[in-house]
């Protein structure tokens, strides 16, 4: 598969929920020109996004990733609950999971999310893979920023 292999130009705003911190430096690679704030709790995800208690500088993101590894049931209700809210719900959730089975990628997709990414288990495939999609929804696509 013909990926780009360089971070999208394009600086912006990125919020990754993930609690693997072996994964950070993957992530911090593949977003080396946008800034990644990195929330490792699902519960702490809404107070970042409604800039509450000490996320009160919280930036706004042009993105989110949000990894369904952690806890599919923490996960899934974290993004129906962004996807509800009139403030947040325009924010792109792209979802990244180890899981290629047809009922997560529905159950993802009936929640809103706005793409499903199956993570690769080589570092290397995950930083292309992640390139890949910064490069579509901050280079190509046009995001309601704001």
């Amino acid at each position: 598969m013909l990926m780009p292999t360089e971070a999208p130009s394009v600086a912006a705003e990125i919020l990754l929920l993930e609690q693997d911190a072996a994964q950070f430096v993957v992530f911090e690679e593949a977003t080396e020109n946008s800034h990644l704030s990195i929330v490792k709790e699902c519960a702490s995800i809404l107070d970042f996004l409604r800039k509450q208690g000490k996320h009160s500088d919280a930036p706004r993101p042009d993105l989110i990733l949000l990894d369904l590894d952690l806890s599919d049931k923490e996960g899934c209700e974290m993004l129906a609950d962004i996807k509800k809210d009139p403030q947040l719900k325009r924010i792109p959730v792209v979802v990244l999971a180890a899981s290629q089975s047809y009922e997560d990628v529905f159950q993802a997709y009936d929640l809103h999310a706005n793409a499903y990414i199956c993570k690769p288990a080589d570092c290397g495939e995950l930083v292309r893979a992640l390139r890949a999609t910064l490069h579509f929804w901050l280079g190509l696509a046009r995001l309601p920023r704001g």
